[in-house]
């Protein structure tokens, strides 16, 4: 077919019809040649700042942690003023140490989705879901609902006191 279609395209050019037979035999032993394309994942590290309880800066670009959905500034759970208390936990997290970071997607936002760690290896995300300071966001991953039921469980953070979801109170308390 290759051939069929660089003789209509070459017609009359003997040298340009050979060219192209040659590149199109090549192809495939290029492809074999090279392997199946996987994309490394998109590693970011840095010196690090939380925004909020789910959402750090690093090298001056956003990262929002992947899977989970933290309490949001101002947001109360009972008594507890459980958004600050997110962005407090997670500045305590990321701490001096340096915070590596995998790219999992791009939001709407044009935010890095990423699973990010601190320099001892723990989780963030994990982390964060387990002190009862954020929930899995079963939206866009299953990743964390062991750790969401632990805390649960376990009463911790917002657990111990009720509350919206970060979802819903965003919804009820966007500005207009």
């Amino acid at each position: 077919m290759a051939a069929a279609l660089a003789n209509v395209c070459f017609k009359g050019n003997a040298r340009g019809f050979r060219m192209l037979s040659r590149l199109v035999s090549l192809c495939p032993l290029l492809v074999v040649m090279a392997g199946p394309a996987e994309a490394a994942p998109r590693v970011l590290s840095g010196k690090a700042w939380a925004i909020d309880g789910d959402t750090l800066v690093i090298k001056g670009r956003h990262i929002r942690l992947f899977g989970i959905d933290a309490f949001e500034e101002g947001q109360t759970c009972g008594r507890m003023a459980c958004g600050g208390k997110a962005t407090v936990a997670l500045e305590g997290l990321i701490g001096k140490g340096v915070i590596t970071c995998e790219q999992q997607d791009i939001d709407s936002y044009g935010r890095v989705v990423a699973i990010c760690k601190s320099s001892s290896g723990v989780d963030l995300g994990r982390e964060m879901v387990r002190r009862g300071l954020g929930v899995a966001y079963r939206s866009y991953s299953t990743k964390y609902l062991a750790d969401e039921q632990w805390a649960k469980a376990n009463k911790q953070g917002a657990w111990a006191h009720g509350f919206d979801s970060p979802l819903h109170w965003r919804r009820t308390h966007s500005p207009t």
